[in-house]
């Protein structure tokens, strides 16, 4: 589930590719590459896509909750501020078994930059690099069933755009805005900067997408 600060609209050409950007990354992470969004791994940097892990395939359920911060120009693009709010997804670590991470909330920036003679060069010269590793574990042999499910794009929103992708983080004002965030939708998280793992036989809740695709 997504919102914004006031002033940013989720249905905008920026907030789109923020979202689908962002959901992406969370896909990847979690069962690579192949299975993001259509053409988030063509724009994605050459640098960032080799961070992706690739060993390890697992499963999310529940309700993630993502909140816009700030849309900023840049020289070369726009850099989006994403808070995250982790506290209602559960990761499946046996059959059973949820794994919870309760904390306030987390701040990540998602860059877009033109595309570059750079880009293309980075990316030619790890063209040739050995195949990554097929995901050798995979946790969950079945979700449990739900009213609501993923909602994704169909169509790849990011080739035509002519924007590479990047991820970072920030330590400085934006975290602590994130922390505050999280804890606004969250009031019993534990303290700042403290967080508590939780596993439960009971998956989390799952509930509409918002705004979807």
């Amino acid at each position: 589930m997504w919102s914004a600060e006031p002033g940013i609209d989720l249905a905008d050409q920026r907030s789109i590719l923020t979202r689908a950007a962002y959901e992406s990354m969370i896909i990847a992470h979690y069962g690579g590459l192949d299975t993001a969004y259509p053409g988030f791994a063509g724009a994605l940097v050459p640098s960032y896509a080799r961070k992706v892990p690739t060993a390890l395939e697992t499963s999310l359920v529940g309700t993630f909750r993502a909140h816009i911060l700030q849309v900023l120009d840049t020289a070369a693009g726009f850099k989006a501020t994403v808070c995250t709010q982790w506290s209602k997804v559960g990761i499946r670590v046996r059959d059973g078994d949820y794994r919870i991470n309760q904390f306030s909330g987390q701040e990540e920036f998602v860059e877009f930059t033109r595309d570059t003679e750079e880009h293309r060069r980075e990316e030619q010269l790890h063209r040739h690099d050995p195949e990554p590793p097929t995901p050798s574990d995979q946790y969950l042999t079945s979700l449990p069933t739900t009213e609501h499910q993923w909602s994704a794009p169909t169509e790849d929103l990011f080739t035509d755009t002519g924007l590479r992708i990047d991820f970072g983080g920030d330590s400085g004002e934006t975290m602590y805005r994130c922390e505050a965030w999280g804890r606004s939708i969250e009031p019993s998280l534990p303290p700042y900067r403290s967080s508590e793992t939780i596993i439960s036989p009971t998956p989390p809740e799952t509930l509409p997408a918002y705004p979807g695709w």
